[in-house]
């Protein structure tokens, strides 16, 4: 089941996006539910009581733009965010807020069947989950990986920092979840750290900020390859 949202304040964008959302879903045979707002704060209200998995957010809205919902609604969960617009130009200005895609008005017909396909492999994917057993002091722990920002070595030990969590002491091999979470979207920025390329806000000549302004160093050798990770990573969200 995907809970979806399409919040604009033009009502005939709303349903042409209505329509089109419905005809992909129903065709691939996927359990849907679709809410519409044509206000933000009315949107607002309903997210926070009952988050959704997918939002199709348009940015330049009276009340409260597109991107400040973004950056509320990522501070309480890690929703799929569209951006639907008309301005081109506000792509770049998005990424920091982390969309999932970016989708333009007058590219719709286009860029909305790969974005749906795109939507419901992450559901699937969030459903089924992406655990991962770490080795902690005392005993194994689960988690989830997307939860987890980065793997520092620490000592004799590694330490894994996890989102709104206590960092988890753990054995272990840098070199060895290099490869285990590679196709997790983690890469290696030096030889002690080990980073998730979705909490990477900017990369500098030395160093790598994240969102939280976490600063990790940066090899010099490690610089094209992180790099280029992120930019893989960028272009499957726009």
């Amino acid at each position: 089941m995907i809970r979806a949202a399409i919040c604009d304040d033009e009502q005939t964008i709303i349903d042409i996006l209505h329509k089109n959302i419905v005809n992909e879903l129903e065709q691939q045979g996927v359990l849907f539910c679709i809410q519409t707002f044509t206000s933000g704060k009315e949107f607002l209200n309903v997210h926070e009581d009952n988050p959704f998995d997918t939002i199709f957010l348009d940015i330049d809205m009276p009340e409260i733009s597109g991107f400040d919902i973004a950056e509320r609604i990522n501070k309480i969960g890690e929703p799929l965010i569209i951006f639907v617009t008309s301005h081109d130009e506000l792509v770049f200005s998005s990424i920091k807020f982390r969309p999932f895609r970016f989708i333009r008005k007058s590219y719709l017909d286009n860029e909305l069947p790969e974005t749906l396909d795109a939507v419901i492999a992450e559901v699937t994917k969030r459903n089924t989950g992406s655990k991962f057993v770490f080795q902690a002091k005392s005993g194994e722990v689960i988690t989830d990986l997307g939860n987890v920002e980065y793997i520092e070595i620490y000592g004799h030990w590694l330490k894994v920092h996890i989102k709104n969590n206590e960092p988890l002491e753990c054995y272990g091999s840098l070199s060895d979840f290099e490869k285990q979470l590679e196709e997790y979207d983690f890469v290696r920025t030096h030889k002690s750290f080990l980073v998730n390329c979705k909490y990477i806000f900017a990369i500098e000549k030395n160093q790598v900020i994240l969102d939280d302004k976490t600063v990790i160093p940066l090899s010099r050798y490690k610089n094209d390859i992180v790099k280029n990770k992120f930019k893989n990573l960028l272009r499957s969200t726009l």
